[in-house]
């Protein structure tokens, strides 16, 4: 097996593409019709993230009280910088980089539909 994508079903689909397109950077790599409904993949050549339109009367999830997928991790070259931005930008920061490890630093985020984002930067010991 290998890694093919993830899915988010978004309250706000202009809301959640400003935040992966606009916001973090990722391209618009897929647009699927699928029976009337547009499904948008959003990434690079690593990854892809499948973002579905919501349904009326859908319930928003709380990713920190409930189990289940709780967060997806990205890799990045510069968390500080990355953090910074994102904190100018509105967008929710739960914890400033810090460096649980030696080899990496780490910060969590959220998305516009209360998804958890972990970033992590590797550094040379």
């Amino acid at each position: 097996m290998k890694w093919n994508h993830l899915g988010i079903k978004t309250a706000n689909l202009e809301k959640s593409l400003e935040f992966y397109r606009d916001i973090l950077g990722l391209k618009i790599v897929d647009e699927v019709d699928i029976l009337g409904k547009k499904f948008y993949f959003v990434g690079n050549d690593d990854f892809s993230i499948e973002i579905e339109p919501g349904n009326p009367g859908d319930t928003q999830a709380n990713m920190s009280v409930q189990t289940g997928m709780y967060h997806f991790s990205l890799t990045v070259d510069d968390i500080k910088g990355l953090v910074a931005m994102l904190k100018e930008r509105g967008v929710a920061v739960a914890f400033d980089p810090l460096q649980p490890r030696p080899d990496r630093w780490t910060s969590f985020i959220q998305g516009p539909d209360g998804e958890f984002i972990q970033l992590i930067e590797y550094v040379n010991k």
